[in-house]
């Protein structure tokens, strides 16, 4: 008769997350999820596999415990001025709110382990272009109520975006300064007026 699990899984892999999130897949060992989730190697093993399956199952959990970031993008019923800069303030909020500084997971997975991780690597790109075509959204949306001209393009200033949100992210992680990051939102916001 097998043996019920004493502890739920959820709980470990949110633990195990975070611990992820903070240290990364290289500066986090066995004995370090060990002693995070509270369960023996066996039950970890057992649970989730080896450390790099449990590192994709924390990654996975990220995306869905933070999918809500980009479902605001998508839904906001504001201006195009108003959406980015709703958005990124939150970002901003996030990164000089955080005295761990773990920055973005999934930025942290694109720097560490997507050059040599093809699992990750897929990851990575999925979720780079998820938030990609939430921005395209909110750019056409604002093309269609007039408020960005149907001569640029959507895709383009969608993948600027991407690419700013990333940078910011890595900045953020050194220098979490309020003002640094507030004046590249309104540098970005310039293009949008």
């Amino acid at each position: 008769m097998a043996r019920q699990k004493e502890f739920v899984p959820e709980q470990a892999l949110d633990k195990a997350m975070n611990l992820f999130w903070k240290q990364g897949y290289e500066g986090s060992s066995v004995e370090d999820l060990v002693q995070c989730t509270g369960l023996g190697r066996g039950s970890l093993y057992d649970t989730f596999g080896d450390k790099h399956a449990l590192y994709l199952a924390a990654y996975d959990r990220y995306c869905i415990v933070s999918s809500g970031t980009l479902d605001a993008l998508r839904h906001s019923s504001g201006t195009l001025q108003e959406t980015l800069r709703d958005f990124f303030q939150a970002r901003v909020e996030e990164a000089v709110n955080d005295p761990e500084r773990r920055g973005c997971f999934m930025v942290n997975a694109a720097l560490e382990m997507a050059p040599h991780d093809p699992e990750v690597a897929q990851r990575v790109q999925e979720g780079l272009a998820e938030t990609e075509e939430a921005f395209y959204h909110a750019l056409i949306k604002a093309q269609a109520r007039g408020e960005l001209a149907w001569t640029c393009d959507p895709h383009q200033f969608a993948r600027f975006l991407v690419n700013m949100l990333v940078g910011m992210r890595v900045l953020a992680r050194t220098n979490p300064d309020r003002r640094t990051l507030e004046q590249i939102v309104e540098t970005a916001l310039l293009l949008f007026r």
